[in-house]
């Protein structure tokens, strides 16, 4: 079976600000065929971000707790409502040719679903996706969140794996707008510290499995100097997509 070819950056924890230019970046680059398809993994610094239905998301959050723990928020392109990113949480960008693997935006959430409930599975955990709430469970715990945006028939945004995060941030929102939604991570499933580089590592396997690629790693620094040359402050909105594009959650 012939893999396609992909590029893999592993950022090191970087700003969402930095991280979302460098998907526009790239995102337009596979649009226009100049780049195969990609997956960036990283780590976020605390950062609240919300999808397209802003003003919905934004009445999830308690606004007093947030600045008083300095978490900014980020508007998005995704679908869905409002999640929390954060150091310890495994963080995956695909950038893809949607149509090269599936026949549209829920056929793909399910595949991403798969992935992340197989990387559970190797590390003993047995997780699963629930009806009309989208992600990855344990029980009634949620451990992973998937939220995507479609254009020019490429894919951004994509997913949060709870690894070894500190939880207190969801008290403080509705996370992914599901009243007393539970949050766990895979350290406190298992009772033990878990390694996020072990985690993507095996994800990065079992994606590539899943979607028939060949990765060829690359240098997150130089991606980053390429197209996020300037480190600015972190900004308290994104701009906002245009009409016609698909997001998913």
């Amino acid at each position: 079976m012939t893999k396609h070819p992909a590029h893999l950056y592993q950022l090191p924890l970087t700003p969402y600000e930095e991280a979302w230019k460098l998907q526009q970046a790239l995102h337009a680059e596979r649009v226009d065929d100049k780049i195969p398809d990609t997956l960036l993994l990283l780590e976020h610094p605390p950062t609240y971000t919300v999808g397209k239905r802003v003003d919905e998301g934004l009445q999830l959050v308690d606004e007093d707790a947030r600045v008083q723990h300095g978490i900014p928020i980020h508007r998005t392109e995704r679908g869905g409502l409002i999640t929390y990113h954060g150091p310890g949480q495994l963080v995956g960008y695909p950038i893809l040719k949607l149509r090269t693997y599936c026949t549209g935006p829920k056929a793909y959430m399910h595949m991403l679903e798969d992935v992340l409930i197989r990387v559970l599975e190797d590390f003993g955990l047995k997780a699963s996706r629930r009806d009309r709430c989208t992600g990855v469970w344990i029980g009634n715990r949620k451990i992973a969140a998937l939220g995507v945006h479609i254009s020019g028939g490429v894919t951004m945004h994509g997913f949060a794996l709870n690894i070894v995060n500190d939880l207190r941030p969801y008290d403080w929102i509705v996370p992914c707008g599901i009243a007393g939604c539970d949050v766990t991570t895979m350290a406190k499933e298992l009772g033990a510290d878990v390694g996020l580089p072990w985690v993507a590592e095996r994800l990065c396997k079992l994606f590539a499995i899943a979607f028939g690629l060949q990765f060829q790693p690359k240098r997150s620094e130089d991606a980053l100097r390429k197209h996020v040359p300037v480190t600015e402050q972190t900004q308290q909105s994104l701009p906002m997509p245009k009409e016609g594009n698909t997001d998913v959650t």
